[in-house]
């Protein structure tokens, strides 16, 4: 079980390795913060034609959202939240008017249906930070980020930092998400592409050695999730 079989569309598919293609359920936020608009903050991930996944702290003041963009003036659709679902976890789920998703650009990524192995080499995407520039990039970026254990990252960081349900990845110089890349998917391919993790945080600078990044487990949320897209 990867998706809802309702969807007509195959999940966890990239139509090639063209750069227009890569991650087509990758989702841009934008919102309000102190009343103003400001650059887009966040990223997310389509798990169906009506719900995109998200951090819970990335949807306050939620504007819009922006689907599968390649260029930031390119490629764009617009289309208004209609319902917030709050987790009790660091996890959340909004939904928005039908679209039709069945296209090369835009597309749901697979579930998970285990979990994740030890020594896994994951894959993160974004429009975040630069690490090399510190600004936020204008095309999709996808890097590799190797797990570490729920050990060894707890004794990185401070014990209460770092809850059970979290994965830890990344901690190679210069390789890392980084700012604006919050709520945006953590990803392995087996025969599809599922979404095992959603960026939550990391280390103040970004890219330092040892430091991984922090990422909400979606295997252990999956019971949450299904109820939410009416899949139980």
């Amino acid at each position: 079980m990867g998706i809802d079989e309702r969807i007509t569309c195959q999940c966890g598919i990239e139509a090639s390795r063209n750069p227009i293609h890569y991650s087509p359920w990758l989702v841009l936020l934008e919102f309000y913060r102190r009343g103003q608009l400001t650059e887009f903050r966040c990223g997310g991930t389509l798990v169906d034609r009506r719900h995109v996944i998200t951090a819970a702290h990335c949807i306050r003041k939620v504007k819009h959202h922006r689907l599968s963009e390649m260029i930031l003036s390119l490629l764009e659709l617009v289309i208004y939240a209609v319902e917030i679902v709050v987790s009790p976890q660091e996890i959340q789920l909004f939904s928005y008017g039908y679209c039709n998703v069945n296209t090369y650009f835009i597309r749901p990524i697979c579930l998970p249906t285990t979990k994740i192995k030890r020594f896994t080499i994951f894959d993160a995407t974004g429009w975040g930070e630069m690490i090399s520039t510190g600004l936020y990039s204008p095309v999709k970026k996808s890097i590799p980020l190797p797990s570490w254990s729920y050990n060894d990252c707890r004794d990185i960081y401070k014990e209460d930092v770092i809850p059970r349900h979290a994965i830890c990845a990344g901690g190679l110089k210069g390789v890392d998400t980084c700012r604006g890349d919050s709520g945006g998917p953590l990803t392995y391919q087996e025969d599809r592409i599922q979404l095992y993790g959603v960026t939550s945080l990391g280390p103040t600078t970004c890219g330092r050695v040892g430091a991984p990044g922090i990422y909400t487990s979606v295997v252990d949320h999956l019971e949450w999730i299904h109820e939410v897209l009416g899949m139980t």
